[in-house]
């Protein structure tokens, strides 16, 4: 991988936040066939590049790019289906007991719709000198000739010393610790899996991630009534196939959630026709009380 690129700015009234742009590749895409598109699929890499090597992540904010650093999109006939993050000596919260567990603690993730994840002032995600990144990657390619592409992210960092509060990634799935893909008939559907709260605190950050003809996903504290804790909202494309972006949520906190709660995940679509390859995942970030 690429070097970090660095550009600092700081003064007296705000914290040392620094940028820092990682590259994941080159992914060359086979082109696509009568038979189809073009894939790389659920590819893993060990060990990654990360942006620092003691350091609390502020935001991360995916892309896929040409090597010229132009962004590859469905127009250039390049989809960024998803890649996922993981941190491999730390326990997943929700599948550490799986060969998902394997993969580490999975701590970001984007599809095509490119999701930021931002957190409020004051909370971070940890990054420890012995911490070893994996990184996993499902590619498309529309157009009929191989394309190279980059997995990107820009990192905002703050040094490990500040008086910054670590955050515990939890990631919750309807297929929860399998490839995450599940089915939905036609029209309508609203698919539930319940998570039996065993990472208790603050739920400050929350994204979601569907595809094409996705509604919304939204997680309830079913202990506290049904209360919202956040709801994901998808805007779909010019092609209904196509998720243009999510709606993410943000707070401090945006709820708190006590162990043995019962945080239930509600994945909505209304789809033209049956999938059996959908997904319903919300990643949410939370300081453990």
């Amino acid at each position: 991988g690429a070097s970090p690129v660095e550009a600092s700015r700081s003064s007296a009234e705000t914290p040392a936040v620094s940028t820092r742009v990682v590259r994941y590749g080159p992914y060359t895409i086979p082109g696509a066939t009568a038979s189809g598109a073009g894939m790389i699929h659920n590819q893993v890499r060990l060990a990654v590049p990360r942006p620092c090597v003691d350091c609390y992540i502020t935001s991360f904010t995916p892309d896929l790019v040409y090597r010229d650093g132009t962004r590859a999109t469905m127009a250039t006939g390049a989809m960024l289906h998803h890649f996922v993050l993981g941190s491999q000596f730390r326990r997943d919260a929700t599948c550490g007991n799986d060969w998902l567990g394997l993969f580490g603690e999975r701590f970001f993730a984007s599809g095509d719709e490119r999701t930021a994840a931002q957190f409020p002032a004051g909370y971070g995600y940890r990054v420890r000198w012995y911490d070893s990144w994996n990184l996993l990657a499902d590619l498309m390619n529309m157009s009929p000739s191989q394309q190279t592409v980059y997995i990107q992210v820009t990192f905002t960092v703050r040094s490990s010393w500040e008086p910054v509060q670590p955050l515990r990634p939890v990631w919750l799935d309807i297929d929860q610790c399998g490839d995450s893909e599940y089915s939905i008939p036609a029209g309508e559907s609203d698919t539930h899996r319940d998570w039996t709260v065993n990472v208790p605190g603050k739920i400050v950050t929350m994204l979601g991630h569907l595809h094409g003809h996705g509604v919304r996903i939204e997680a309830t504290n079913e202990s506290l009534g049904g209360a919202s804790i956040c709801n994901s909202v998808a805007k779909l494309g010019s092609d209904p196939h196509h998720v243009a972006s999510m709606s993410t949520c943000s707070g401090d906190p945006l709820a708190v959630i006590q162990a043995g709660q019962t945080v239930r995940l509600h994945s909505i679509y209304n789809s033209s026709h049956p999938a059996d390859d959908v997904m319903g995942i919300m990643l949410g970030y939370v300081r453990p009380a």
